[in-house]
């Protein structure tokens, strides 16, 4: 049966460079809870070494914590994502390290790279440039993701900075998934108004770097449940699965375009 779930697909933790100390597994796993979330993705900067944490953090609660990256690519897109299980995610991540800017992270400068467990225990730091841009373009980041049954879409494409729209100038024909990412930022309703005949799915998110960010921007996804096939085929918009930047009413309908990419 179909029904209605909530998640925020982009946040970061102590490993991302620019995010808080706040962001640690078990302060997200809590607040994610508190704020009525079904679902979330970490998505740290060119990386996924404490998605494990989280995951762990999680155990024994209804949380589905699915394992992601934010890639930003040779052009400075910003990418999220999403993979089915640890070993996809791990696989892309090799691949990823080997795209990186050669050098060390300087964490006076950009800031620590933190490694923790699912306690919270900082396990070691991760001396890589991760906060720069890759050495490979959007379109092998998103054919290295796709082999390995990822999901993959540009984040935040309302904002100025990082935005494949703003970079490129338009959104290519050839993604693998017509989904597209706002920014906890953008106003919803004329973003719905302006895609809603494009085929497009949106998706809002918080992109969190600060605990109080964490599920300010969220989305609703009709699915059968919390489980990557379904997060899937919600982004191909197959089966009924569809998601909603504009909170469903009672009765199941929903402000936003869901009907737009459903087949």
């Amino acid at each position: 049966m179909l029904r209605w779930y909530c998640g925020d697909l982009h946040m970061h933790t102590v490993l991302s460079p620019c995010s808080e100390l706040t962001m640690g597994p078990r302060d997200i796993v809590q607040t994610a809870i508190a704020k009525g979330l079904d679902f979330i993705a970490i998505t740290d900067h060119n990386s996924g070494e404490n998605v494990t944490a989280v995951q762990g953090a999680a155990q024994g609660t209804h949380l589905q914590v699915f394992p992601g990256i934010e890639v930003s690519t040779r052009e400075e897109i910003h990418m999220i994502t999403l993979f089915p299980s640890l070993v996809r995610l791990f696989g892309f991540q090799k691949w990823l390290y080997g795209q990186l800017q050669e050098g060390e992270n300087d964490p006076t400068l950009w800031g620590p790279q933190i490694v923790v467990d699912a306690q919270e225990n900082i396990v070691g730091e991760n001396n890589r440039l991760l906060g720069l841009p890759i050495r490979q373009s959007y379109d092998q980041v998103v054919r290295e993701a796709v082999a390995r049954e990822g999901i993959i879409y540009p984040a935040h494409i309302d904002r100025r900075a990082n935005s494949m729209v703003r970079t490129l100038g338009f959104l290519p024909a050839d993604l693998p998934f017509r989904v597209v990412e706002l920014s906890r930022r953008a106003n919803l309703a004329d973003a719905v108004e302006r895609y809603s005949s494009s085929g497009l799915q949106l998706i809002t998110a918080s992109d969190a770097h600060d605990i109080d960010q964490l599920g300010s921007a969220r989305s609703w996804f009709k699915m059968a449940g919390t489980t990557f096939p379904e997060l899937l085929q919600a982004c191909r918009g197959e089966n009924g699965r569809c998601i909603a930047v504009l909170q469903p009413d009672e009765a199941g309908r929903s402000g936003a375009p869901c009907a737009a990419a459903a087949h």
